[in-house]
């Protein structure tokens, strides 16, 4: 209910033309709206999360709506630099893009060079590495594969569970918990992922051929630095440990692997799953980070504190009139609920 009255107050707002005086007030002049996405799917990867995929044409729509609006896209150093100076141009908007998929490689970047924006990719530098598919989306992934299927795997989950809708997340969850609890290597949790491939009669060297759920290795971000891509921050391992010192050491270790192949300044970050707690904005500010970006939604304002800025995440599931109030300002004016944080990204360790 309270969804369906937020957009009949947007379309409202809309429909009178506030939206559009409100793009060019003074107002949204003095705020910088950064835009966050995931991926851009490969093959069928929004119909399994359309939170964080979408399809290339879907996000070449939204790259032509920034056009069509007259939006002014900066790199996300140069608005932050802007925004503290009070100078920013008016309907000022930054991208930026999680993880690092080896479809940014392959689909977003052609997109952004065809309309000719700047973006920011926060690569999490493991699995650019050791180039196999992310874990733990992969997990997630293969099951929505095999949905209808009687998943039989009883060393992992005790038993046998047939895989419909509603309950895949709860066999996710079990089975992400029995490798923290086996302490398994990467190259043991990508040997789990053939096996729980093969369980479901899914061909899971066709999805490593394709790079389904890879992040791109290091010669593919090089490649997208020398074009123009700004690398920053999002931790080694995509984990932020409560201890200071592991905090610190993913910090170190993200920051040695990304100098190694752009040769931009590494003082940007954004927190894994969006997942934070109090003390990393100091922790950050004393290894040399300048900014850090939250999924909780917002424009950033001069009066943000640079290391919890807001970010409006979009995704395939975002409605076109909820996307373009956000880039007016305007749906920030709605009550809405606080982001929802990814806790397994707090290490305990």
């Amino acid at each position: 209910m309270l969804k369906s009255l937020k957009l009949l107050a947007l379309a409202l707002a809309r429909r009178a033309g506030a939206g559009a005086l409100l793009l060019r007030s003074r107002w949204r002049q003095q705020r910088v709206l950064i835009l966050g996405y995931h991926g851009i799917s490969l093959d069928d990867e929004h119909q399994w999360s359309p939170q964080l995929y979408m399809p290339a044409d879907f996000f070449r729509r939204r790259l032509a709506k920034l056009r069509a609006l007259g939006c002014q896209v900066l790199p996300l150093g140069e608005a932050l630099e802007r925004l503290a100076a009070g100078q920013l141009p008016p309907a000022s908007v930054a991208l930026t893009f999680d993880e690092g998929f080896c479809d940014f490689y392959r689909q977003a970047c052609p997109l952004l060079e065809e309309f000719g924006l700047p973006a920011t990719v926060y690569v999490s530098t493991y699995y650019c590495e050791y180039n196999r598919p992310v874990f733990d989306p992969m997990v997630s992934y293969l099951l929505w594969k095999g949905t209808g299927q009687t998943l039989d795997w009883r060393e992992v989950l005790g038993g046998r569970v047939r895989l419909e809708e509603a309950v895949r997340p709860a066999v996710t969850r079990r089975i992400l918990t029995y490798v923290l609890g086996k302490r398994l290597t990467g190259r043991d949790k990508d040997a789990l992922l053939a096996q729980l491939a093969a369980r479901l009669r899914v061909d899971y060297a066709a999805l490593c051929a394709r790079r389904i759920l890879h992040l791109m290795n290091t010669d593919e971000l090089r490649a997208i630095a020398g074009r123009g891509i700004d690398l920053q921050l999002h931790t080694h391992r995509h984990r932020a440990p409560r201890k200071k010192e592991r905090f610190l050491k993913e910090i170190q270790d993200n920051r040695a692997r990304l100098a190694a192949v752009t040769p931009g300044e590494l003082a940007h970050f954004c927190y894994p799953g969006g997942a934070y707690l109090p003390e990393f904005a100091g922790w950050l500010g004393e290894c040399g980070v300048r900014s850090a970006t939250t999924c909780e939604p917002g424009l950033a304002t001069r009066s943000s504190n640079p290391w919890l800025l807001p970010r409006v995440v979009d995704t395939s599931h975002t409605p076109e009139l909820v996307f373009e109030s956000w880039l007016s300002g305007a749906a920030g004016f709605l009550p809405r609920h606080r982001a929802e944080i990814a806790e397994g990204q707090l290490l305990e360790e």
